[in-house]
């Protein structure tokens, strides 16, 4: 077996970055813009963290639609040019306003806008009136000023043309998280590359976090999409792997239906070689490279454990399939649907289980429940799933590898002696290694010792309850506390250590 001591500077690295899943809330009135003054903008090629959150709740994350029969959806026709890295998009953003607050303005995420020259805007109108729509675009978001406030129950569809010039996944780096969206020589990734809804709530507005330094800052509401999706001027034949299965696949002609989910993701390489296996009714592929046979092998195997496992012990999962995509980057990746495995896990694979293929697979696959169905405000409280799904790791040893239980504890545990509170939000840590440790880490802790007290069958009962109540939506802590009888008072007084003072 391999040295638990041996660390060479990459490989911590490797570690430090993989971990990474994935300022205090100020108040506003509903719809409120934000001035210039509020925001400090961060150029693409120079991020910094930033000092304040705007949009934010001052409670806990607001729900997502309470009528999930009327969710937004998303009709998006794509077409990649693998010449020039360009992706050109026509996209209809269907929208029904369900609160009483009426709606001046509507707010869109742009993620590709954080790149130079990465996003352009060619149209953006009204489809019912074709009146074109005012607008104004900052940093990761897009306003659009209406011109009569929408009422409750009210719909506006919205047609959107734009343009995406992909930009290049740069080399690993010490300073800076790595990148996914973008192409390599052998990659392309679309990843938060649409116009899509933030969640809104009638008291405080629209819930926009900037961009963090480290960690994840998005929060996903249920969505609908229909996507249609072409390649065009490439060399080769591609693969692709999306966040649900094609409904209709031609030559570089792909069109997917992926209802109530919170992303919708796409990896395409001209090198993919696919395994495919379907597990009670769920299609499980694996997207790897030439020369990784054996490994996706690996991979895929732990996948179909780790979902079998998993459903047996939080709940059903209501997804058709999961595409598992071995990533041309370093770091690992949850999308609803898709997740990315860096490469480097297949390159220190040394045939056990022992090491990061086993580790962040099953990691990945925890995701699936605990950020794809039961989302949360990843900005505000992630350890509500990075805790969960570290923890879920120790779950897999537990129920197929039980000799390696304690393994697991000192390897990816103990051997960092994290300390650290876990439950700050993602901009009030000091740094990557102090949020890796209290979140990812002292929250394995905190669920184990939670878990001890508790006894397995209350603990694995309030596990299932509470991803049965928190389905579809956006949970905050008062949640998961709430489905094994507790208050977060009751909580914190217990569990001092692990928490901060009470807000």
């Amino acid at each position: 077996m391999r040295s638990v001591n041996f660390r060479i500077r990459w490989l911590g690295y490797l570690f430090a970055v993989v971990l990474s899943s994935c300022a205090s809330p100020t108040n506003h009135p509903v719809d409120e813009t934000p001035t210039l003054q509020e925001i400090t903008p961060i150029p693409a090629e120079e991020e910094t963290i930033p000092t304040k959150i705007f949009f934010t709740p001052t409670s806990d994350t607001p729900q997502p639609t309470p009528a999930p029969f009327i969710l937004p959806t998303y009709t998006i026709h794509a077409v990649y040019d693998a010449t020039q890295m360009k992706v050109s998009v026509n996209q209809l953003i269907q929208f029904t306003h369900l609160f009483h607050q009426p709606l001046n303005k509507i707010f869109l995420i742009v993620e590709p806008n954080r790149f130079l020259n990465g996003f352009v805007l060619n149209r953006l109108e009204d489809q019912i009136t074709g009146r074109k729509l005012e607008w104004e675009l900052q940093q990761n978001w897009l306003q659009i000023q209406l011109d009569e406030p929408m009422s409750f129950q009210q719909s506006i569809s919205i047609v959107a043309e734009y343009t995406l010039q992909l930009p290049e996944i740069p080399p690993p780096s010490e300073t800076r998280k790595p990148q996914i969206y973008g192409y390599t020589q052998r990659q392309t990734n679309l990843v938060d590359w649409y116009l899509w809804l933030p969640p809104f709530d009638e008291e405080t507005g629209w819930v926009i976090h900037p961009p963090s330094f480290f960690g994840e800052y998005t929060v996903y509401p249920l969505a609908d999409f229909e996507v249609y999706f072409d390649v065009v001027n490439s060399p080769r034949q591609v693969v692709v792997a999306a966040s649900s299965s094609p409904v209709v696949e031609g030559q570089n002609h792909w069109e997917y239906r992926f209802t109530g989910a919170r992303n919708f993701a796409i990896s395409i390489s001209a090198d993919f070689e696919v395994n495919k296996i379907e597990v009670d009714g769920v299609k499980i592929s694996h997207y790897f490279f030439p020369l990784y046979r054996h490994q996706g092998e690996v991979v895929l195997n732990h996948t179909i454990q780790a979902f079998q496992l998993y459903s047996e012990l939080f709940g059903e999962l209501p997804r058709q399939s999961i595409s598992v995509v071995q990533a041309d980057f370093l770091d690992g990746m949850e999308f609803d649907g898709l997740f990315f495995l860096s490469k480097g896990f297949y390159d220190l694979y040394d045939g056990t289980d022992q090491g990061y293929l086993t580790l962040i697979t099953v990691h990945e696959t925890a995701h699936q429940w605990w950020y794809a169905v039961v989302a949360n405000d990843q900005a505000q409280h992630p350890w509500l799933d990075e805790a969960l799904c570290t923890y879920s790791e120790r779950l897999y040893y537990e129920r197929y590898l039980p000799e390696l239980v304690d393994w697991w504890w000192f390897y990816r545990v103990n051997f960092y002696q994290p300390e650290g509170v876990i439950d700050l939000p993602v901009y009030e840590y000091t740094g990557y290694l102090a949020y890796r440790d209290a979140v990812y880490l002292r929250g394995a802790e905190f669920l184990e010792e939670f878990r001890n007290a508790l006894g397995d069958v209350s603990f694995f009962e309030g596990l299932a309850r509470y991803y049965d109540k928190n389905t579809g939506r956006i949970a905050a802590p008062r949640d998961f506390f709430a489905a094994f009888n507790l208050t977060e008072e009751e909580i914190r007084g217990n569990f001092n250590s692990f928490f901060g003072s009470i807000p």
